[in-house]
């Protein structure tokens, strides 16, 4: 049966739900501790570098002659010699790694909320979460894209709701300093990691109906990605008392109107799908390619461990977050960067990035700027 493919509106809701989830919820936190100047400078350098890494991994995808999965398009271009399978084999551990503990995040985000909302134990949250979550690989990836697509839809107008009642009833201020630079700086490494899409920029590259509308549709979702984040943290630094670690519970005391706390619920719920979405049919297309299972039970293989690791081990969202964006950042510096120089010597398509493909100075900045977000992983916030 034939897959059908996701349309360009389709295409830049996932590739903006991929990183919304977390990053919605825990910079709010981390900006409130330093000021505008240092945050849009925080901002529009992740965003810059974010833009020109989302290029560089969809001509990476589209010049792969199997671009099903990051490690198959890897072991194309990369992975080589006799040490072919030890690189193969150590990289897939890190890309495990880095899935996993995107899946973590997203379902202990998840389960704060079904806790407070519904009053449930915090093990019975995660099992309902992920229960729920994993009802979307019996649609596929249309369904995927269909769901991201609603959500997203939600999200975005909970944001407005929740901008204009901060704004009606002030409770905090806005800062107009610079801030502390090496929070500055974590917050540059924060905005990173929210922004990250790989995985949904691959599947956005191997699905999307027209394949011309490839680079406008993951810029599309990064502007998306970040305009609901910045208008979201506005709203929760306005509207709180105290801004907290997961924002949304001290946004929904700040506000203090009963249905706001729903609502705030029910957009971090939403915002938990869209990226636990992306991930788990990521993870699942790994451990498809790699063992040749089916969809459906690759999907369970590559999550439910996700799910006993948020139940037994006991660390924070933040320290997850920060966790994942020094992963990221080796995943990107060490074996995406050299991959895409080597694919686009002879590109089998035309590239997005134009005459700037494969310079030799742009490359290297992205690796020193996607060093730095690992660097920024260290510094600790509060």
């Amino acid at each position: 049966m034939k897959t059908k493919k996701l349309t360009f509106v389709e295409s830049i809701m996932l590739v903006a739900g991929a990183g919304i989830g977390t990053g919605i919820l825990t910079i709010p936190y981390a900006i409130s501790k330093i000021g505008v100047f240092g945050t849009i400078t925080a901002l529009v350098a992740a965003y810059a570098v974010s833009a020109v890494m989302y290029l560089i991994i969809a001509d990476l995808t589209r010049n792969s002659a199997k671009p099903e999965d990051l490690l198959a398009i890897l072991d194309e271009h990369l992975f080589s010699g006799k040490g072919k399978k030890t690189l193969n084999m150590a990289f897939l551990i890190l890309l495990v790694l880095l899935l996993l503990e995107n899946l973590v995040v997203y379902i202990l985000c998840a389960s704060h909320v079904l806790t407070d909302l519904l009053g449930m134990s915090d093990t019975a949250a995660k099992i309902l979460f992920y229960t729920l979550a994993s009802l979307v690989i019996f649609f596929g990836i249309k369904g995927m894209g269909v769901g991201e697509k609603f959500s997203m839809i939600l999200i975005g107008g909970a944001v407005l709701v929740l901008m204009v009642l901060s704004c009606l009833d002030v409770k905090g201020s806005l800062d107009f300093s610079f801030g502390a630079p090496d929070v500055v700086f974590a917050v540059y490494g924060l905005f990173m990691f929210a922004f990250s899409a790989i995985f949904s920029i691959i599947q956005v590259c191997n699905h999307l109906e027209k394949k011309e509308q490839t680079g406008k549709a993951v810029i599309g979702g990064l502007t998306l990605n970040a305009w609901i984040t910045a208008a979201f943290t506005a709203a929760v630094i306005l509207g709180s008392d105290t801004v907290t670690e997961i924002a949304t519970i001290g946004l929904s005391s700040g506000i203090g109107i009963p249905f706001v706390r729903v609502l705030c619920s029910v957009l971090v719920l939403f915002a938990m799908f869209t990226s636990f979405w992306s991930s788990g049919f990521a993870f699942a297309d790994v451990v498809r390619g790699q063992f040749g299972l089916p969809t459906r039970i690759s999907w369970f293989i590559a999550t439910f461990p996700a799910l006993l690791i948020a139940a037994f081990l006991p660390l924070g969202v933040l320290d997850y977050v920060q966790i994942g964006a020094g992963a990221l950042s080796i995943i990107l510096v060490i074996v995406v960067l050299p991959a895409y120089s080597h694919a686009v010597k002879k590109p089998k398509q035309a590239l997005l990035l134009g005459k700037c493909s494969g310079n030799t100075f742009m490359i290297a900045a992205v690796a020193v700027a996607v060093i730095l977000m690992a660097v920024s992983s260290f510094i600790p916030i509060g």
